[in-house]
């Protein structure tokens, strides 16, 4: 702990209030102006030698560990709800899958030295990940099947054909000398090519979804099969060297997915989870 630190510990300690009382709190009761002298000169030298004792850098110490470990047990806590509440959207299926990669993952933990391992982390990044994953493609999946791309084009293009004609009708108005005609048939106009606007939107919107659950699926695949791949190497082989080569590989893109995931609009789970976080808690999730 530096010294301001130590200062700063100081200054929110009992020993400081006791310090403070047993000073300051006497020279005011003396009413004399020696005696508020000497209390301020000794509640100074309080200060500059207190905080450097032994007994209270153990002190603070002790506190700043029991601190430290009461945080850590509690965003532990938050981060086992968030994974709990995740896990419950999936469907049957997405609970089944990602209990299968949870027991395949945890086994190859196990096998390279359990939370303590150094590779502890990012297999358990990796199970977080998953899930996030299995989530994201349900969900785009069901917005896929309510928008569908064809059936947006085929609106686009009625769209389309109703503003040839209207501007056929409305270049036929202004010919034949109908002023108010064609500025009805206008108006309908603007009506009819704001909406091909909105639709045309929604379809770059739709696409980019379909494009994003084409990508999740992907992911999700290979995620598995590289875990696969990884407890085959531990059953064959049994060497500590080839499996964190094969984890380090298997990670390596874990920065891309998590920044893609940050970025969708469908993806509502936390991204940025500490190595040390994922670590400590067990793959497995309880229904």
């Amino acid at each position: 702990m530096t010294a301001p630190q130590r200062f700063a510990a100081f200054l929110r300690s009992p020993h400081h209030a006791w310090l403070a009382l047993l000073t300051l709190g006497i020279g005011l009761a003396s009413a004399s102006v020696p005696g508020m002298i000497a209390a301020a000169a000794a509640y100074a030298l309080g200060w500059i030698f207190l905080p450097d004792l032994r007994w209270f850098r153990e002190w603070a110490r002790r506190r700043s560990e029991a601190a430290g470990a009461a945080a850590s047990a509690e965003t532990r806590a938050r981060f086992d709800e968030e994974r709990a509440k995740t896990y419950a959207q999936l469907s049957p299926a997405g609970k089944s899958a990602y209990d299968r990669l949870a027991r395949a993952a945890e086994e190859v933990r196990s096998s390279s030295g359990g939370s303590d391992s150094p590779h502890a982390g990012r297999l358990g990044q990796l199970a977080w990940t998953y899930l996030r994953l299995l989530l994201t493609r349900e969900t785009l999946h069901q917005f896929c099947q309510k928008e569908k791309s064809p059936d947006i084009e085929r609106e686009i293009l009625e769209a389309q054909a109703e503003v040839e004609a209207l501007e056929t009708r409305s270049r036929s108005a202004q010919e034949r000398g109908a002023p108010e005609d064609a500025a009805a048939t206008e108006k309908i106009l603007q009506s009819k090519r704001s909406r091909i606007a909105g639709l045309e939107r929604h379809l770059d919107h739709v696409r980019k979804a379909e494009a994003d659950l084409a990508l999740t699926e992907a992911e999700i695949e290979r995620l598995f099969d590289a875990v696969r791949l990884i407890q085959a190497d531990i059953m064959t082989r049994r060497d500590p060297d080839t499996l964190g080569a094969e984890i380090d590989r298997t990670t390596a893109h874990f920065h891309r997915t998590q920044d893609w995931l940050r970025d969708l609009e469908f993806d509502r789970t936390s991204p940025d989870i500490p190595d040390e976080l994922t670590a400590a808690v067990s793959l497995q999730i309880e229904p």
